[in-house]
Formats: structure tokens, C-alpha cells, sequence
């Protein structure tokens, strides 16, 4: 209900605008005034201003209702318009003769239009731009001077005995012949002084302090700021200048307007950055020139002015070229950091990953290096590892970064507003800077590679030392304590009952053989003993040859390895004996297979494939046995995979000779399953059901 009675005053402020300007227009022209004497009664430059300050604000007012810039710049705006009417009613009722007290009114609306539109109203929506509150509780005495300097201003001005242009007898209606003391006007003269320079503190502390949407409305007022000051340059140094140069004023209400409501219209650092080379080039070519021009008159006679002329233009025109790549690399490093020179800022900030750890710390040193928004790390997986900035919800783009050929993380960053695509100059500074954050993001998984394989080891050592105790508390133990008991009672009844403790001597023989075969088991679990007997080829052999024929459903399985087979770890050759016998159980199993083939290869990896011509299941899943093949190749530090084939299916595990425990993760981290790649025939891969 609020908004909706803003957007209606700001209609009806907006038509008061339009009638007040044609008011204006149509006496001025009744009046017969001249275009001189538009310029001279500054009639023309309060219309620019009002239509210049109340255009923005009912922009400001439609889409910000409650935005109280938009509130100041309409009483602004509307000040300069009622100056302009007045004075041009003024104009046509002094040649018509009008009633000396309508004259007067007249005067007293021009006076105090005049001031409520040149003075400290502008200045107030400054101190609140670009959200509508001031920087801090602490500026409340700046607000409360500048309201208090403009009231000033403004009721001294209609209390007083001044006239319009001269014309006696016309004063303010509200003229009590107040005469302004000297030491008043002194005193309020001298205040302005350090309120502007409160008022452009308070732009530089917002800027320093603000988020990346703060920063770039700032900067549309910095870019006005900086038109309207190189265009009255002369007005500035001189106290006078042409009058129609005051008009670039009107830009300041148009920048905050845009600012307010479309801040990321354009790439404004780029605009801005762009005003500032050309402006600072054009400046320092000026002065060049100038001062060559001053210094040659005075060492070359008067009749050679003209050579030394086009000696300093010959001079200046040779220096343009190194002068305007001067200004262009200190513009764009003030707006968009290092990005000109990619190697040097990618060397600054990868030093420091020599030093520290804190990938944050790292990723902010980039944002505000490239002055980017927002800048976020992230693992091959997607997972988040660290972030920098604000997010404004603006357009990303992503760099990948790559460690000997694998892709271990991305890095992504916000573009800056009005930019459709990272800059050339971007890219290449996130891709150098890239070598060193993948190198550490490398690093980083190998840690928790690391970590996890303790933790696995640990867990597996646990998991062992539990299963011996319950097999040799369940098994060994009962066992050995059953023939400790018959022994005794053999031993008691050798003198009084011999054939009784000859059948019990043969129940401990016959315990003993299954304790025994009980410790042989047990063994056995922890490493097959035909591992040390006949070595992994022949121990598979073995495997094969005791199949038993109703377990092997008729399938032919054939061991194929080097010869002779060279010396494998221990690890290793366990590990490889696991996966191959796991896999032939997966094929006894669930497959139709007619014919099976294990396959070893050694170069500097030892390679196990276990491959079948059994046909495609329509459905299939890891079962638990497969997942254990993936977990026993990555706990040394290699990979395992499995599939279709043109001919059926393939096991396939890659163990590292020299074993290292990459952890259950794998090489390259991920998730406890085998690789899953795609087939021949387009289907995706992976391992059948298994125990």
C-alpha cells in the first residue's frame, strides 16, 4: 500500500515537472527572450537541472519506492524547475506590469527554489547513496551540518534584501531587511570546506568497505564525477567559465539513478577505465606539448616559432604510443587488478601455497588480485573445498585443473557484471595460477589417501585379530580342551580299563587330525600356502585343477602367465591370487561361459584379466565379492574394471609392483567401487553380481 501511494506522488510529481518546464518555455517565449539571455539567467541550466534531477528520481521512486535518494533528487529537481518558471513569469510580469506583491512572490519562489535545488538536498542523497542509509551511526553530525548549512542558506536567502537582477523594489515578499553578518556568511563559507570533503570521504569509505555490487554503483557516481569535474576545469582553477558546461552536472542524478536501479547496465570498470586512459593520455599529451612549445620559444628566435611547433608535435607524437600503454596498464590494474600481466600475478599468489596451506587465504589473494566477485574451489567430484567473496548470483565460468594429465579439480568464478565471458587475460592468469592450486589440491588428496589407508589398515588388522580369536576361541580352543579332557581320562584308565583308554586315545587321535585341519584352515585364510609352494601361476593352476566338476559346470578354464614368472611381493602375488580366484567364482556362478582365460602380464605393473564368452544379463549390480576386487587393487595402489567385451565379459585389475597404499579410495580418490568405463557394444561396464 506504501509502494503504491509512492508510485502516485511520483506521477504527480512528474506531471508538476512537465507543467512547471512548459510554464517556463511558453513565458520565456511571450517574453521574447533571447538564447543570451537564456544562458545569462541561468534559466536554461535550472531547466536541465530539473528535468536531470526529477527524470532519475521517478525512476528511483517506480522501481525503489522507498529508496529516500529518489525523494531528495525530486525536491531537488522540482527546486530548479520553479526557479526556472518563476524567473521567466518574473521576466514577462515586469515588462507587462504586473502587482508589485505577485513580483515579490515571484522572487521569493525563485530564491527559494535556487537554494532548495543547488544546495544541501544533492548533497544528503550523496551521503545516503547507495542504500539509502549513511555509512555509520558516526556521520550523523555530518547529515545534521549539511541540513543546517542548507537551511541557512535558504531562509537567509528569502529574509533578505535581494533583488532579481537587479530590478529595484523586487525583493522577496518575506524581505525583513535582514543583512547578512559578515562573520555568518564567513563562518557557513568556510564550513563547506569540510563538508565536502566529509562527502567524498564518505563515497571512499563505502567504496573500501562495500561488496562487489556496492563497489560498482560507486563507481557510475566516480565516472560522473570525474566527466563533470575534466569538462569545468577552467571554472574550477579561474572561479568563471562558460555557463553551458554547468549542464554536465545534470550526469551526477543520472548516475545515481542508474546506479540505483540498473547498477550492471554495463561493465562500468571497463567504461570507467577506458574514460580514465584516454583522459589521462589526452591530459598528459596537453601538457607535453604546452611545455615543449614554452621551453623551445625560449631558446629559438621568434621567426622559428612555427619549427619549434612541429618539433614538439613530432615529439609528442612519438611518445603517444608508450605514454597511452603507460596509462592504459595503470588503469587496468586499478580496475581489474593483475590480469595484464598474467605470469607476474600468477607468481605472487603461487608463493604463497610454498608457504601456507589455507587454500581460502589463496583463492582471496585471486579475487582481489583480479577483482572478481567471488572465486570457489572445487575437487573432480563437485565436492567444495574453499570459497572466496560474495556471490552476487551473476554468470560463472569454470577452469579445470589438471595434474599430469588428470583433471583433480575445477576453479570457478563470478563474472564481474556487464561481462558475458572471462577475459582472455582471466583465463590465462586462473590457468597459471592453476599449476600450483593443482598441485596442492593433489597434494591434498594423497593426504587423505593416506588417511584413509591407515584408517583401512587399522580396521583390517582389527577385523583380522577378531576373526583368529573367534575362530581360535570356537574352533581351537573347544577342540584342544576336548582332547585334553579325553587324554586324562585315557591316562586314569590305562591301569582299569585298557580297551576303554585304547578307544579314547583313538578319539584324541581324531580330534587332533581336526585340530589340525582346523590350524591348517586358518593358515590358509591368512595365505595360501600353494603361494609359497608353487608361486602365483601354479597356485592358480591348482586352484583350477580342484575345481570340483559340478561346481565348474562344464566350463574349460585355462591359466595363462610369463615363463618364468618373475618374483612378486608378497602383497602383490596375495592380492593378484584373490582377484583372479574371485573372478573365476563370479564366472562359475553367473555366467554361461563355455570358456574362461586368466591371464597374467608383468611390465611395470603386474596385470590380472579374467575374461569369459558369456553372454549379457539384461540387468546386473556390484555384488559384494567384486567390490572386494577393487578394494584389494587400490589398497596397493593400483585399479581394477569390468565389462562386456565383443566376446563376452572381462575382469581387468592393474597392481603396481612395487605395492603403495593408495588407500580404499583408489589412485585418484572416489568412491570404494570398480572403474566404470564403457563397452564396445555402447553399454555401460561394470561387475556382474559376485558372492
Amino acid at each position: 500500500m506504501a509502494d503504491t501511494r509512492t508510485r502516485a506522488r511520483v506521477l504527480v510529481t512528474g506531471v508538476a515537472g512537465l507543467v512547471l518546464t512548459a510554464v517556463a518555455i511558453v513565458f520565456a517565449r511571450l517574453a521574447g527572450v533571447t538564447w543570451r539571455g537564456w544562458v545569462d539567467t541561468y534559466a536554461i541550466t535550472n531547466i536541465v537541472f530539473g528535468v536531470g534531477f526529477v527524470l532519475p528520481a521517478s525512476i528511483i521512486g517506480w522501481y525503489r519506492p522507498r529508496h529516500p535518494v529518489g525523494t531528495l533528487f525530486m525536491i531537488s529537481g522540482l527546486g530548479h524547475l520553479v526557479t526556472a518558471a518563476s524567473g521567466m513569469l518574473l521576466t514577462y510580469g515586469l515588462q507587462h506590469g504586473w502587482p508589485l506583491p505577485l513580483e515579490r512572490t515571484l522572487v521569493t519562489f525563485y530564491f527559494a527554489g535556487w537554494q532548495l535545488g543547488i544546495g544541501f538536498l544533492a548533497n544528503i542523497a550523496l551521503l545516503l547513496f547507495p542504500d539509502g542509509r549513511l555509512p555509520s551511526r558516526r556521520w550523523l553530525p555530518v547529515l545534521w551540518l549539511t541540513m543546517a548549512a542548507g537551511l541557512y542558506e535558504t531562509v537567509s536567502s528569502v529574509l533578505s534584501t535581494g533583488t532579481f537582477f537587479g530590478h529595484p523594489g523586487v525583493t522577496s515578499i518575506l524581505n525583513v531587511g535582514l543583512v547578512q553578518p559578515n562573520l555568518a556568511d564567513t563562518v557557513f563559507e568556510l564550513l563547506f570546506i569540510p563538508l565536502n570533503i566529509a562527502w567524498v570521504t564518505a563515497l571512499v569509505v563505502r567504496y573500501r568497505r562495500g561488496d562487489e555490487r556496492t563497489k560498482r554503483q560507486l563507481l557510475w557516481l566516480i565516472l560522473a564525477l570525474i566527466a563533470m569535474i575534466v569538462l569545468n576545469t577552467q571554472r574550477w582553477i579561474t572561479g568563471d567559465g562558460p555557463i553551458l558546461l554547468l549542464l554536465s552536472f545534470v550526469m551526477i542524478p543520472l548516475a545515481v539513478g542508474v546506479a540505483i536501479v540498473r547498477h550492471q547496465l554495463f561493465d562500468i570498470r571497463l567504461v570507467l577505465s577506458r574514460t580514465l586512459l584516454y583522459g589521462l593520455t589526452l591530459t598528459v599529451i596537453v601538457a607535453v606539448y604546452a611545455g615543449l612549445v614554452a621551453a623551445f620559444s625560449l631558446f629559438v628566435p621568434p621567426t622559428a616559432e612555427r619549427g619549434a611547433q612541429t618539433g614538439a608535435a613530432i615529439l609528442v607524437a612519438i611518445g603517444f604510443t608508450p605514454v597511452r600503454l603507460l596509462m592504459r596498464r595503470l588503469t587496468d590494474r586499478a580496475f581489474y587488478g593483475g590480469r595484464s600481466d598474467p605470469a607476474r600475478t600468477a607468481q605472487q599468489i603461487g608463493q604463497t601455497l610454498h608457504h601456507e596451506d589455507d587454500l581460502g587465504g589463496v583463492l582471496d589473494r585471486t579475487r582481489v588480485a583480479l577483482r572478481i566477485p567471488w572465486i570457489a574451489l572445487h575437487t573432480a567430484d563437485g565436492a567444495l573445498l574453499a570459497q572466496a567473496g560474495t556471490s552476487q548470483e551473476g554468470t560463472t565460468e569454470e577452469v579445470a585443473l589438471r595434474y599430469r594429465g588428470d583433471q583433480v579439480g575445477t576453479v570457478r568464478v563470478e563474472l564481474r557484471r556487464g561481462e558475458r565471458r572471462l577475459h582472455t587475460a582471466d583465463r590465462d592468469t586462473l590457468g597459471l595460477i592453476g599449476t600450483p592450486l593443482a598441485v596442492a589440491l593433489h597434494a591434498l588428496q594423497l593426504t587423505e589417501q593416506v588417511r584413509q589407508a591407515r584408517v583401512a589398515t587399522v580396521e583390517a588388522a582389527g577385523a583380522e585379530r577378531v576373526r583368529l580369536q573367534r575362530e581360535l576361541h570356537d574352533g581351537l580352543g573347544p577342540s584342544l580342551t576336548s582332547v585334553a579332557f579325553r587324554a586324562d581320562a585315557a591316562s586314569n584308565l590305562l591301569r582299569s580299563d585298557v580297551e576303554a583308554a585304547g578307544r579314547l586315545i583313538g578319539e584324541v587321535r581324531t580330534d587332533l587330525r581336526a585340530v589340525i585341519d582346523d590350524v591348517r584352515n586358518i593358515v590358509y585364510g591368512l595365505r595360501p600356502m600353494e603361494l609359497d609352494r608353487l608361486g602365483l601361476d601354479g597356485a592358480l593352476r591348482e586352484h583350477v585343477a580342484a575345481i570340483p566338476t559340478e561346481a565348474g559346470k562344464g566350463v574349460a578354464v585355462e591359466v595363462a602367465a610369463p615363463r618364468p614368472m618373475p618374483s612378486l611381493s608378497a602383497a602383490v602375488e596375495l592380492a593378484a591370487y584373490r582377484i583372479a580366484k574371485e573372478a573365476l567364482t563370479n564366472v562359475l556362478r553367473h555366467s554361461d561361459a563355455r570358456t574362461c582365460r586368466i591371464t597374467l602380464r608383468v611390465d611395470d605393473d603386474l596385470h590380472v584379466e579374467v575374461s569369459d564368452d558369456g553372454s549379457l544379463p539384461a540387468t546386473w549390480r556390484p555384488g559384494v565379492g567384486l567390490q572386494s576386487i577393487a578394494e584389494r587393487a587400490e589398497e596397493l595402489g593400483g585399479a581394477a574394471s569390468a565389462g562386456p567385451t565383443a566376446d563376452g565379459w572381462r575382469v581387468t585389475a592393474r597392481i603396481p609392483l612395487r605395492a603403495t597404499a593408495a588407500g580404499p579410495a583408489g589412485e585418484q580418490g572416489g568412491s570404494r567401487r570398480p572403474d566404470v568405463r564403457e563397452g564396445p557394444a555402447g553399454t555401460p561396464s561394470g561387475l556382474r553380481t559376485g558372492a
